[in-house]
C-alpha cells in the first residue's frame, strides 16, 4: 500500500519533543487559529502526496521512500544525540546538518513561494502577450509552427484578452518540478551548514525545554537589531545564526564566527531560542506540554505556553 500522507517535517524528529518516544503525544499551537491541541506526530506537519512524483521509470512513492531511509538512519542518530547529550560523533553530526538542510529547502511555505513567483511571471508574460492582436496572433503561429501546440488549438485573441484581464486564474507547478528544485538547492546550500561552528545548548533540567515547529529551521542575523528587517539573512553569508532545536532537551547554534563547544541555557536564554523557533513557525508549534517559557521582542519578560493564545504580540510576528 502506498503511504498518502507525507511529512515535510519528520516523525522520528518530532517525537523528540514528547514525553514517551514509544507513545508520543505532543502539545501543540495553531498560531493562526489561536487554538491548543494534542496530537500524535503522525497527524502534524505533513500534507497529501507532499512527495508524490508522476516520472517515467520511478513509482510515484520513489521520493517517499528515499526520504523515509534517511529518516530510518536519523532517528538512530538522534537517539544518540540525545543519550549522549554531544554533537561531537561527525555522522550524527552529518545526518542532523542534511536534516537542517532539507528543511530549509523542503516545506510547504517554501512551495508556495516559489509557485507565487512563478505565477507572477507568467500573468506579467500573458498580459504583454495579449497587449495587441498582432502580437498574440504572431506568437500563435510560431507555436503553432514550432510544435508547441496543435495546429488547429482555438486561439481567439478577444476571449484570450478578457480571460487575463479578468485575472480569475491561476498557475500550479507540479510536484515533480517542486522536489527537483529542492533537491538541487539542498546541493547548493549544504556547504554553508557544514562550513560553521556550532554550540549545542542544554536546557535546563526539570523544565519542558526547547520547542519546535512545523518550520523549525531557523536562520537569523547574529545582530538583533538587523531582525525583521527588509533584507532578509542569507546562509552563505557571515554574521548569521542557524538555531535549530533538536529535542527538548537539546539546541543547537551555528555560525561561522562560532567554536564548537557545549553551553547550558538559563530561563532567559532557553525563553529567547523558543521565541526565535515560534518566529520561524509557519503555524504550528509543538511542545513536550504549556509549561514551556518563550520571550520575543514584543515581549517584556519571559512567557508561559499556558497562555500564548491570549498573546496579542503574535499577530504581528
Amino acid at each position: 500500500m502506498t503511504a498518502r500522507r507525507h511529512h515535510h517535517v519528520s516523525q522520528c524528529y518530532l517525537k523528540g519533543f514528547s514525553r514517551d518516544r514509544d507513545k508520543p503525544r505532543l502539545f501543540a499551537v495553531d498560531l493562526q487559529a489561536r487554538r491548543c491541541f494534542e496530537p500524535s506526530p503522525a497527524n502534524i506537519a505533513a500534507e497529501r502526496d507532499f512527495h508524490k512524483i508522476h516520472v517515467a521509470g520511478l513509482s510515484p512513492d520513489a521520493v517517499e521512500k528515499m526520504f523515509s531511509d534517511f529518516e530510518s538512519e536519523l532517528s538512530q542518530a538522534i537517539d544518540r544525540v540525545v543519550a549522549s547529550r554531544s554533537i561531537a560523533n561527525e555522522n550524527d553530526r552529518a545526518l542532523l546538518f542534511n536534516f537542517i538542510g532539507l528543511l530549509a529547502v523542503k516545506s510547504p511555505r517554501h512551495r508556495e513561494g516559489v509557485r507565487s513567483v512563478h505565477e507572477q511571471i507568467a500573468k506579467r508574460i500573458l498580459l504583454l502577450a495579449t497587449e495587441t492582436r498582432e502580437r498574440w496572433e504572431s506568437q500563435i503561429q510560431r507555436a503553432k509552427e514550432d510544435g508547441d501546440i496543435a495546429g488547429d488549438v482555438d486561439a481567439d485573441y478577444e476571449r484570450m484578452r478578457d480571460f487575463v484581464r479578468r485575472d480569475h486564474y491561476s498557475i500550479n507547478l507540479l510536484t515533480p518540478y517542486h522536489v527537483q528544485l529542492e533537491l538541487d538547492t539542498f546541493d547548493e546550500i549544504l556547504p554553508y551548514i557544514f562550513g560553521r561552528k556550532w554550540v549545542l545548548v542544554k536546557a535546563p533540567p526539570d523544565t519542558t525545554g526547547f520547542i519546535t515547529s512545523d518550520h523549525p529551521m531557523c536562520l537569523i542575523w547574529a545582530d538583533a537589531a538587523k531582525r525583521g528587517g527588509f533584507f532578509g539573512p542569507g546562509l552563505r553569508r557571515e554574521r548569521t545564526h542557524i538555531v535549530f532545536p533538536i529535542s527538548n532537551e537539546l539546541a543547537m547554534i551555528g555560525a561561522f564566527e562560532f567554536e564548537d563547544r557545549d553551553i547550558d541555557a538559563d530561563k532567559l536564554f532557553m525563553a529567547q531560542i523558543n521565541g526565535i523557533v515560534i518566529a520561524h513557525a509557519q503555524r504550528q508549534i509543538y511542545a513536550r506540554d504549556n509549561n514551556f517559557v518563550y520571550r520575543m521582542p514584543h515581549n517584556k519578560g519571559i512567557k508561559n505556553g499556558a497562555k500564548i493564545v491570549s498573546d496579542e504580540g503574535l499577530a504581528d510576528t
